[in-house]
């Protein structure tokens, strides 16, 4: 393996471990080796770029990335990006409290200048039985914020939270 792309590859585990760090992931999953399974990889050292395709599986602890395609990016002064591409790309990883949150969307990017995940078309985020979707869903790490937005009024964002006596029962029911 070539020096240049070694460091691109192992450019991509810092990459998701910084991911898992903004979501609060069991702090075991720091500890877990990162796996991406894929049918393809192009390595484009002169744009610092490695894309994986078909049926892309990323896995490190609980973190679970399904896509059709992974393009990483990176520049001298490390990882800038990660784009995870489906119908839907899918994102499921176990929070510290130990709840499970589920995510999904046509495109998923996690930017590491801004520490900013965005689910951008077809966006859903699912925790317990509480369910978000947007056109847009972005999660600001560092603030601890999300905002949703629809598509110029062609759609609307939509919350449904369940009453607590709900989902106890639901959670009873994932653990049996």
């Amino acid at each position: 393996m070539i020096p240049k792309q070694r460091i691109l590859l192992l450019s991509v585990s810092s990459l998701l471990a910084l991911s898992l760090n903004g979501a609060h992931a069991k702090e075991s999953d720091y500890n877990q080796a990162v796996t991406i399974d894929a049918g393809r990889q192009l390595v484009e050292l002169a744009d610092n770029k490695v894309t994986f395709t078909d049926k892309v599986v990323v896995k490190q602890g609980t973190l679970d990335v399904r896509a059709s395609k992974l393009v990483v990016i990176r520049n001298d002064k490390g990882l800038q990006s990660m784009t995870a591409y489906g119908a839907p790309a899918t994102y499921y990883q176990v929070l510290d409290s130990g709840e499970p949150i589920r995510a999904q969307a046509n495109q998923i990017n996690y930017d590491i200048t801004s520490r900013t995940m965005t689910l951008l078309n077809n966006a859903q985020i699912k925790q317990n039985d509480n369910i978000v979707t947007g056109y847009r869903i972005r999660y600001f790490i560092d603030k601890e914020q999300m905002e949703a937005e629809s598509q110029g009024g062609q759609d609307r964002v939509t919350t449904v939270f369940l009453p607590e006596k709900q989902q106890k029962s639901t959670k009873d029911e994932a653990q049996k």
